[in-house]
């Protein structure tokens, strides 16, 4: 299912909060963020979902706002371009990659990437992979318990 994104533009932080939660209400949408605009108090209001449930909420929020007499600007993008949602405003797994050269092509063997470490930390007190306590755990477990001064 395509995402699209949703704009809406109002007068104001407070105004901007309770159309963002009338819009939540009225529509199965995800709200992105709101952004105050350059000047003049105005906040921008941006929304991801189906097409449908976009458009929804959108009219209702506008709705909304036009009755504070606090709307400025609408817009709702259906199936926006690729340049146009950031990779955080999508929810969709993409399936593109990016295009490696064909090493074997050119007459070379491919070489493997090395896996990088990875280190379990299981204490936070202390970091040290080396340390069976688990967090939650007493104190008095941590291998540093008695070196930090900890009683």
């Amino acid at each position: 299912m395509k995402q699209s994104l949703g704009l809406l533009e109002v007068s104001g932080l407070a105004l901007a909060i309770s159309c963002a939660d009338v819009m939540a209400k009225a529509a199965s949408i995800t709200l992105v963020g709101l952004e105050k605009t350059q000047g003049s108090g105005w906040t921008v209001i941006k929304i991801t979902g189906d097409v449908a449930s976009v458009q929804s909420a959108i009219i209702t929020g506008a709705s909304f706002a036009d009755l504070q007499n606090g709307l400025v600007a609408q817009k709702v993008i259906a199936r926006p371009g690729e340049g146009i949602m950031s990779r955080e405003t999508v929810t969709e797994s993409s399936s593109v990659s990016p295009r490696q050269p064909d090493a074997e092509a050119a007459g070379e063997e491919p070489v493997p990437e090395a896996a990088p470490e990875e280190r379990v930390i299981s204490c936070n007190l202390c970091l040290d992979p080396a340390c069976r306590r688990q967090k939650g755990e007493p104190r008095s477990l941590c291998l540093h318990a008695g070196k930090r001064g900890d009683a």
